[in-house]
């Protein structure tokens, strides 16, 4: 098979039956992604996601890189769909909210702000253009060590970084130590749906200030090509 997988995490500690299940998410994959995603989350006893609440237009203006070329029927993929009210189970979104994200939004450099709102909509209109399935896989990789240009980013746009990135890691650590304070000693699994650009983070945040360590995994194909 060649094409992007997701690997689905399980962390577990010593003397808790408390586990947490990561999925790393991509916002643009196959329907059979998505599908097998929600048919996991199932299983699940909790499930912490991702989403910011309320309307926002930064969001959208944001998102126009994956949801464009979503709308490209060539290249035959969808953007996220998992229905978490069909679930049956408790679904946390510690996330921002729409008016803290255009609080933040307005706080950051002016220069930052037009740089990432210009640069979605042309990525989005590029790829809707001419992008391919094997094209989209290189931008999909996520890795525990920043890559340079990862590295720059963060170093020239620090405050969207810290409001878009480093803020939300801290709301979905700060839901997760609850959980932990309040379930340690049940048998639960707990899903972790955010973008897998969050999850080193939240690895980080459950081994340091928990314990918890990977135990098992399992693969998820996102598309292939």
């Amino acid at each position: 098979m060649t094409g992007v997988r997701s690997a689905v995490i399980t962390l577990s500690r010593a003397n808790s039956p408390l586990r947490f299940v990561l999925f790393p998410m991509l916002h643009l994959g196959s329907e059979t992604f998505y599908q097998d995603v929600t048919d996991c989350l199932r299983q699940c006893q909790v499930v912490v996601a991702e989403g910011i609440q309320g309307r926002s237009a930064v969001t959208r203006a944001m998102t126009l890189a994956y949801r464009l070329p979503g709308h490209r029927r060539r290249l035959g993929l969808v953007v996220q769909r998992i229905d978490y009210a069909s679930l049956g189970v408790p679904v946390l979104t510690p996330d921002l909210t729409g008016r803290q994200l255009r609080q933040g939004w307005r706080s950051a450099p002016r220069l930052q702000r037009t740089v990432l709102l210009a640069a979605a909509p042309v990525l989005g209109a590029f790829f809707w253009l001419m992008g391919t399935r094997r094209m989209l896989s290189r931008y999909a990789s996520a890795e525990d060590v920043p890559s340079l240009p990862q590295s720059l980013v963060r170093e020239r746009h620090s405050d969207l970084v810290e409001l878009l990135v480093d803020g939300r890691d801290r709301l979905v650590a700060a839901a997760l130590d609850g959980i932990c304070a309040e379930r340690s000693e049940q048998p639960c699994d707990v899903a972790v749906v955010y973008g897998a650009g969050h999850m080193a983070g939240i690895v980080r945040h459950l081994h340091a200030r928990h314990g918890y360590r990977p135990c098992q995994a399992q693969w998820l194909t996102v598309f292939e090509f």
